[in-house]
């Protein structure tokens, strides 16, 4: 997902094996756009109105009225605990640079969860939110200023470290094969999703290496520091696809397991 000063799902994504930067289309202004959205995305996934309102009330108060550069992982925690994960634990994808092509899979296939397929990620893909100190208001602009312990930052390391942890059997992440190197340990999936995972619960991962052309087989351990990353008790194979490949699965709406 890019290094922990520019995490991509933030508000820039880079598309899979086009090296263009694509601004998310989502805009939001204000703190009424900015709920309204939140509310929307809520009851369309569906939850009823009273939860809702509940999650929104407990999300704000993550923020609200906080110095923007000091809002950690442990303000979300309230909120957190009142999203509970209700995907197959075994049908966990992570992603690495990869956003466009592997929403576009998991929405048409069905059969793979990421994090933004979930409520708990849904609810704020793409958006940017900050408070002020000494105001109850929601801003939207100029959020992401602090390197760091921003609210927006915050939050998707604590809901990535929740989706690691809920991980369980056969875990999948899709990464660019274009890139240098693949694995980053400082992405979100290497920085944070990777350490969480569960040795107790995950068998093993499964990496998707997507390129433009073939480029025959991939191992783990080629993939820089990600076999010394992972738990010894982890197993972990590389499958390379191209991207042609995986746009036919898509399509064609082959099941998971024949798309690599």
């Amino acid at each position: 997902m890019g290094s922990f000063k520019t995490w991509a799902i933030a508000g820039v994504v880079i598309s899979t094996m086009v090296v263009v930067v694509v601004v998310v289309v989502t805009s939001v202004s204000s703190k009424k756009d900015f709920r309204e959205t939140f509310m929307k995305r809520c009851l369309e996934f569906p939850e009823n109105q009273t939860i809702c309102e509940n999650l929104w009330t407990t999300f704000e108060q993550a923020y609200v009225g906080i110095d923007k550069c000091n809002v950690s992982e442990e303000n979300y925690g309230p909120f957190l605990a009142e999203i509970s994960f209700k995907h197959p634990c075994g049908e966990t994808m992570f992603w690495s640079k990869t956003y466009d092509l592997v929403h576009e899979f998991t929405e048409e296939t069905g059969c793979l969860f990421t994090l933004e397929d979930t409520l708990l990620g849904h609810l704020v893909d793409g958006l940017s939110w900050c408070g002020k100190r000494g105001s109850k208001e929601t801003f939207t602009q100029n959020c992401e200023d602090c390197e760091y312990y921003n609210p927006v930052s915050s939050f998707w390391r604590a809901a990535s470290t929740r989706f690691a942890q809920h991980a369980c059997e056969e875990a999948s992440v899709m990464l660019d094969g274009e890139r240098t190197e693949p694995y980053d340990s400082n992405s979100f999936f290497g920085g944070v999703e990777v350490p969480n995972l569960q040795p107790s619960k995950v068998k093993s991962l499964t990496v998707v290496l997507v390129s433009k052309e073939d480029r025959g087989n991939c191992t783990c351990e080629s993939l820089g520091s990600l076999r010394k990353d992972l738990d010894s008790r982890i197993g972990c194979t590389c499958e390379a696809v191209t991207q042609s490949h995986v746009e036919t699965c898509i399509k064609t709406g082959a099941p998971c397991g024949g798309c690599w």
